[in-house]
């Protein structure tokens, strides 16, 4: 197979053909003239002029071969280069991994900062919530504070009749609690139970109003059985008739006795006021759509 006469490989076999001809021709030479140093100068010339023209061959070609010298110059320059626009490649590759994994990174800490902001906020709205019950709380110990009182006199004022008639015929709330009282700063802890349609005796012709006796934080040095007389007054807020009626507690009553639980079972008047004096016309016990209603406990006698 035949090459080109300018490749790399072509020109550096003929060099070496050239070469050992070149050898072969300087020995034929040495030979013809140790044998022939005699012989005529036209033999010799004949033989000179054949090397001479080999040596000019020898040195086109070699002229060649330098020609070639900036070829592989360039070639080694081309593959430097190569390498160092893979190096460029290599590290623009690198920072834009870099810069795909920056905006993944910044998201995933977004994210992080709004489930934890969005659990500081879980965690304010539950505080916000408890704050309400504290508060809704507090005012309404504020609210039973203010009606306590610590002689054995209290006033009960009953809001919203209107709607507490009404709770009372449908049956959803028979009977009303009153805030608690004392009868003196350390004494008997008491409230009032008010049925307004009536309870046992009464029920259905007159209100029932009955004294609740609590367990206090002072019992232990009080006197058992509670003995003191009791006042109840229902009062017409306008006219000034009051209808007043008192009792004396029965000694043998559990009701009397030191709560052993929250609250002993009530006690007290069934037949209080009759329902037809209460809602008669022009009657003002309830005014303003209220109620008023005085217990006194009398502990001195």
């Amino acid at each position: 197979m035949s090459c080109e006469m300018s490749s790399p490989e072509c020109l550096k076999e003929k060099g070496i053909e050239l070469l050992t001809h070149f050898d072969k021709v300087s020995l034929r030479y040495q030979q013809a003239h140790d044998e022939q140093v005699g012989g005529t100068m036209a033999s010799q010339h004949s033989h000179l002029f054949g090397a001479l023209q080999q040596l000019s061959g020898l040195d086109k070609l070699w002229e060649r071969l330098k020609s070639d010298l900036p070829c592989k110059q360039k070639l080694g320059e081309l593959e430097t280069r190569q390498k160092t626009l893979e190096n460029i490649v290599s590290v623009l590759s690198r920072e834009l991994g870099r810069r795909e994994e920056a905006p993944a990174n910044a998201l995933g800490e977004a994210m992080a900062r709004i489930l934890y902001l969005e659990e500081k906020v879980q965690q304010q709205d539950s505080l916000l919530t408890l704050k309400d019950v504290m508060i809704s709380n507090l005012a309404s110990r504020l609210q039973v504070l203010e009606q306590t009182t610590y002689d054995g006199c209290f006033f009960w004022k009953v809001p919203e009749m209107g709607l507490r008639l009404q709770e009372v015929q449908t049956g959803n709330r028979p009977a009303l609690y009153s805030p608690t009282f004392y009868t003196s700063r350390y004494g008997y802890k008491l409230c009032l139970k008010l049925f307004l349609n009536g309870d046992g005796a009464g029920a259905g012709s007159h209100l029932s109003l009955f004294l609740v006796l609590m367990r206090g934080e002072h019992d232990f040095h009080l006197k058992w059985p509670f003995r003191h007389k009791v006042t109840f007054t229902l009062l017409d807020q306008v006219n000034k008739r009051h209808i007043s009626t008192s009792f004396r507690p029965l000694e043998t009553s559990s009701s009397f006795q030191r709560p052993m639980s929250e609250a002993n079972v009530a006690s007290g008047l069934p037949e209080f006021c009759p329902l037809n004096l209460l809602h008669a016309p022009g009657a003002t016990y309830i005014h303003n759509d209220t109620l008023a209603i005085q217990a006194v406990i009398d502990t001195k006698a």
